[in-house]
């Protein structure tokens, strides 16, 4: 036997009031679902935004501790580059500055020399010039000039030595 399948719309044992309240309670049940899902969308929503709030603050913190890290590193290297210059500058400096005091040091020496040897050349000259200036016309020296010459001929080393010396 065949079964029949009833096709007659429900609604035709049910009185119009029922159907419209069926409706409204329909509508106010699709409602409270409709606001209970925008509820839960929402707390959803705002956990996400937490998170992402979170998780954007985490990145950039990390960002930042990177660059911070990077820009400390190349004021590390500019600051050991700039050391290592002031140290070069300062070794020249010291170099030069020593060569500048053997060069003085030799000049000084040769000038010394120099008036040593004029001093010798003309040393004669001007002990007879002092000599001369010290006893006036008063004594006679040419009888005694080739005495002192040679006396101080003789001692000219001791003298040299003492004016060498500052003696």
């Amino acid at each position: 036997m065949a079964s029949q399948v009833n096709t007659a719309p429900i609604s035709s044992g049910v009185p119009e009031i029922s159907r419209e309240e069926l409706r409204n309670r329909g509508r106010l049940h699709f409602e409270k679902i409709l606001g209970e899902n925008a509820m839960f969308l929402q707390q959803d929503l705002r956990l996400t935004t937490s998170q992402l709030n979170d998780y954007m603050k985490q990145e950039i913190s990390k960002e930042l501790k990177e660059a911070f890290a990077n820009y400390e590193s190349a004021i590390g290297d500019a600051k050991q580059l700039a050391v290592e210059s002031i140290e070069k500058t300062k070794t020249a400096i010291d170099e030069q500055r020593q060569t500048m005091s053997d060069q003085l040091e030799k000049e000084i020496t040769a000038e010394k020399v120099r008036r040593i040897a004029l001093f010798e050349n003309n040393m004669a000259q001007v002990i007879n010039h002092y000599v001369l200036g010290a006893v006036g016309n008063q004594i006679d020296l040419n009888d005694q000039l080739e005495y002192i010459l040679g006396e101080l001929e003789t001692n000219k080393q001791a003298i040299i030595e003492d004016i060498t010396n500052g003696a």
